[in-house]
C-alpha cells in the first residue's frame, strides 16, 4: 500500500495552546500526525484513565521494595572489547557505515552509570497499552528517532529475520555454530561473552568479523540469556557482508517489552502478583539517556565530545544526580522537559532538523534519510527479536517531532505474523514532498486535546495529594564551599553538594550484567569502597534557595573556584568548561523561531584517550556488580557556576508559588 503525506499528516487551521498551559488559544495552521480521534468517547479516553488509575506504592522508596532487576543488556565495557573494536574498525569501518551500525558499535565503548531511582521513577509512568509515558503534562515515549540518534541503530533495511541466501553465507553460519559448540562441551555449552572473545580476539580467524558482530549483538540485547546465541549468527553474517538490516525497530520493541515488565513489577508491589526478580534483556541504558536528554532537572553535566562522536559519548561516566524523591521530580518537571533535544545535532541529521520549515521533495525511494524520517512519523508494528511484535504510535507524541498534537485515535490490536507486520512497517511512501518543521520549532496542542487530557488523565490524578503523601526528609541546608565540589554540575536553583567519583560497572560475560538492588547508584560500587558517597541533591526549600541567591549577590557561590574530578579530553592539559543550563524558548510552526544561541552548542573535544586512560588501570577491575574507582581519580579541573541572579530569582518565585499551593492543599486535607 502506497502512502502520501496526507496519509501521514493532517493539516488544518485550529485553535492551539501551549502544552504547559501558559498561553491563550490562537488560531493558526497546524500539522498533526494521523490517526486522530473524532470524539472522546469509549477507548479513546478509557485506556489512559485505566492506566493512571492503577495503584502504585504510596511512598517512592524503591530501596524498600522487594524487587531485583537483572539488566542483561546494560553492560560496562572491558578493555579487551574496546581494543577489539579499535582493531577491527581500521579494517571494517566502511562496512559498518554502509549498514548503519558504526555509531552503535562505537557507543559500546561508552560507560553509562546506572541510576536506579531514575529507572524506577520513569517506569512508573509507562502505559503498556499505548507504549508511552503518561506525564502530568502529556504523553511522551522513546521513538525510532531516539534509536537513530541515541543508539545509532538503522531503522530502515531488510528485516532481522531475513534468511541467508547463498551457500557461502550458510557455510559461514555453520562455522560460527561449530565454534560456539566445540570449546565448551565440558562447560555445559555456555558460550559466555568473555570465553567467546578469548577465542576470537586477534585470532586472525576467517570468521573473526562475524564473531565480533555476534558479540556486539549479544551485548545490546539480541540474546535471550546473555550468552552468544546461534540465533544472532544469520544477522551477523548479513551485516558483515554489507547487507543493511533494520535493527532499530527490533531494539525499540525490546525496550517497550522491558518497560512493560518493569511497570508490572512495580505495580505488583501493591498487590498479590509480586515478581521479586525480573530480567530485562534490552539496552535499557537508552531509557536513562532518553530521560537525561529531555529532563533538564534530572540531567547531570554532560561531557565535551567531538562533533563526529556518537551522541552517547556525552554521557560517558556521567555522575547521576542524587534526588530524594524521583517521583516528585518527574511529576514536577513540566517546565524542564524538552520535546526536541536533538535539534543541536542538526549537522548529523540534516533532513530531520532543517533551519527552516520546508516541503522536502521526495522523488526517489533511495534517500535513506528521508525514508527514515517518514518511518519515524507513521504508525506501524515493530518486529522485534524472537518474533516480538509491538505497536509504534508516534501520532500520540507528535510534539517530539516538532508537530502539533490533537487527540490521538486508538489503533486496533495486531494479530498478524511478523512478515505481515514488516510489510506494514516498510510500506512505500509515494508522496512528492514531505513537510519538515524547523529544527527550533516546537508544537502546541489543540484546545480539544487540552480538555481531553484534563478529563482522561489529570482528573484521575490528585497531583497535590501525591506530593503531600511523599515521605519528607529533614529540610536540607546549604553546605559550605568545598574544594572538592563542583557547582557547575548543579542546575540553577539547586543546592550544590560535594561530588565524589561514581564507580562504574563491569562487563564481559553473562555473569557481569548490571543488577538493580535496594538503593541507587551506590549499589554498583564494590563493597570495599566507603559507602558514604558525596552527591548532588536538588533542594526544594524556599529558604535554602534564598540563601543561594544571597550568596550569589554577595559574590559567594558565583565567585568560588571549585575543583572537580573530570576526564582528559584531547590532551592531559585540556580542561572542560562548565556546562550551562538555559531555558530554551518554545516556538510554534509558521510563527516564531528561537535565537541560535539558546540551543546548547555542539560539544567539541576528544574521547578516545580519556576512555583508555580513565577506565582501564589495574585498580579499575570491576566487581560483578560494581565498577572501578580508579579511572577518574587524580584528574581535576576548575569550574565556575554560570548561574545568573535573575534566573535564580525566577526559579525561587516559582518554587515559592508551588510551596504556597502545597500548604493550601495540605490544610485542605486536614
Amino acid at each position: 500500500m502506497d502512502e502520501s503525506m496526507l496519509d501521514i499528516m493532517n493539516v488544518r487551521d485550529d485553535f492551539m495552546v501551549s502544552p504547559v498551559g501558559d498561553s491563550k488559544p490562537s488560531l493558526r495552521t497546524a500539522y498533526f500526525l494521523k490517526p486522530l480521534a473524532k470524539s472522546f468517547d469509549g477507548a479513546i479516553s478509557g485506556v489512559l484513565s485505566s492506566s493512571v488509575s492503577i495503584p502504585l506504592p504510596e511512598v517512592f522508596e524503591p530501596e524498600a521494595w522487594p524487587l531485583m532487576f537483572h539488566f542483561k543488556g546494560w553492560r560496562y565495557p572491558n578493555k579487551k572489547w574496546v581494543e577489539w573494536v579499535d582493531t577491527l574498525q581500521v579494517k571494517y569501518q566502511s562496512v559498518w557505515k554502509k549498514v548503519g551500525i558504526f555509531e552503535a558499535i562505537k557507543s559500546t565503548k561508552c560507560c553509562i552509570v546506572k541510576d536506579q531511582n531514575l529507572c524506577y521513577g520513569v517506569a512508573e509512568k509507562w502505559c503498556p497499552e499505548t507504549n508511552t509515558f503518561l506525564f502530568p503534562w502529556g504523553e511522551a515515549t522513546i521513538t525510532l528517532e531516539d534509536m537513530m540518534v541515541l543508539g545509532g541503530y538503522p531503522i530502515v533495511g531488510d528485516p532481522i529475520f531475513t534468511p541467508l541466501q547463498s551457500q557461502e553465507m550458510r557455510e559461514v553460519e555453520k562455522k560460527l555454530i561449530h565454534a560456539r559448540r566445540e570449546p565448551w562441551r565440558r562447560k555445559k555449552g555456555k558460550a559466555s561473552l568473555s570465553a567467546w572473545m578469548n577465542l576470537f580476539v586477534n585470532s586472525g580467524s576467517e570468521i573473526e568479523h562475524e564473531a565480533f558482530i555476534a558479540t556486539w549483538l549479544t551485548m545490546v540485547g539480541f540474546s535471550t540469556n546473555g550468552l552468544v546465541s546461534t540465533s544472532v549468527f544469520p544477522i551477523a553474517v548479513h551485516l558483515a557482508r554489507g547487507n543493511p538490516l533494520a535493527l532499530g525497530p527490533a531494539v525499540l520493541a525490546s525496550i517497550y517489552t522491558d518497560l512493560s515488565l518493569f511497570k508490572k513489577a512495580i505495580v505488583g508491589v501493591t498487590g498479590d502478583k509480586l515478581e521479586t526478580e525480573v530480567t530485562l534483556k534490552s539496552p535499557f541504558y537508552l531509557v536513562q539517556i532518553w530521560v537525561w536528554e529531555r529532563f533538564k532537572n534530572l540531567q547531570p553535566q554532560p561531557r565535551l565530545v567531538g562533533v563526529k562522536d556518537p551522541v552517547l559519548f556525552r554521557w560517558h561516566k556521567a555522575r547521576p544526580l542524587k534526588i530524594d524523591n524521583m517521583r516528585l521530580a518527574v511529576d514536577s518537571a513540566m517546565e524542564h522537559f524538552r520535546w526536541r533535544p536533538y535539534a543541536q545535532y542538526a549537522g548529523k541529521f540534516k533532513v530531520f532538523y532543517p533551519e527552516n520549515e520546508s516541503l522536502v521533495p521526495f522523488e526517489t525511494d533511495s534517500d535513506k534519510e528521508l525514508i527514515s524520517f517518514v518511518t519515524c512519523l507513521r504508525v506501524s508494528v515493530l518486529v522485534g527479536f524472537k518474533s516480538t511484535l509491538k505497536h509504534y504510535l508516534p501520532h500520540r507524541v507528535a510534539m517530539q517531532f516538532g508537530m502539533d498534537q490533537d487527540v490521538p485515535d486508538c489503533v486496533p490490536e495486531f494479530y498478524g505474523t511478523e512478515a505481515i507486520a514488516w510489510k506494514n512497517y516498510c510500506r512505500t511512501f509515494s508522496g512528492r514532498s514531505l513537510y519538515v518543521p524547523a529544527r527550533l520549532s516546537e508544537g502546541d496542542v489543540t484546545t480539544r486535546y487540552a480538555k481531553w487530557w484534563k478529563q482522561s488523565v489529570l482528573s484521575h490524578q490528585d497531583f497535590a495529594k501525591i506530593i503531600l503523601q511523599q515521605k519528607r526528609d529533614p529540610r536540607p541546608h546549604l553546605p559550605k564551599a568545598s574544594t572538592n565540589g563542583n557547582d557547575a554540575d548543579v542546575p540553577p536553583g539547586f543546592s550544590p553538594k560535594h561530588v565524589s567519583t561514581v564507580y562504574l560497572g563491569k562487563s564481559g560475560d553473562e555473569d557481569d550484567d548490571s543488577n538493580t538492588r535496594k538503593g541507587n547508584v551506590d549499589d554498583d560500587v564494590p563493597t570495599e569502597i566507603p559507602s558514604k558517597q558525596c552527591i548532588l541533591t536538588p533542594c526544594v526549600s524556599d529558604e535554602n534557595h534564598k540563601h543561594v541567591l544571597e550568596e550569589n549577590k554577595s559574590g559567594g557561590m558565583a565567585q568560588r573556584s571549585v575543583k572537580e574530578e573530570t576526564y582528559q579530553l584531547s590532551s592531559p592539559s585540556s580542561s572542560a568548561c562548565s556546562a550551562y543550563y538555559e531555558n530554551v524558548k518554545r516556538t510554534s510552526p509558521l510563527t516564531k523561531l528561537v535565537a541560535k544561541d539558546t540551543i546548547e552548542p555542539l560539544l567539541m573535544g576528544g574521547f578516545e584517550d580519556d576512555f583508555e586512560d580513565a577506565n582501564w588501570s589495574n585498580e579499575s577491575r570491576m566487581s560483578s556488580e560494581g565498577a572501578s574507582p580508579s579511572g577518574t581519580q587524580g584528574e581535576r579541573y576548575s569550574c565556575v557556576s554560570g548561574t545568573k541572579v535573575m534566573d535564580l530569582e525566577q526559579r525561587i518565585n516559582r518554587l515559592e508559588t508551588v510551596i504556597q499551593k502545597l500548604k493550601i492543599a495540605k490544610l485542605g486535607h486536614c
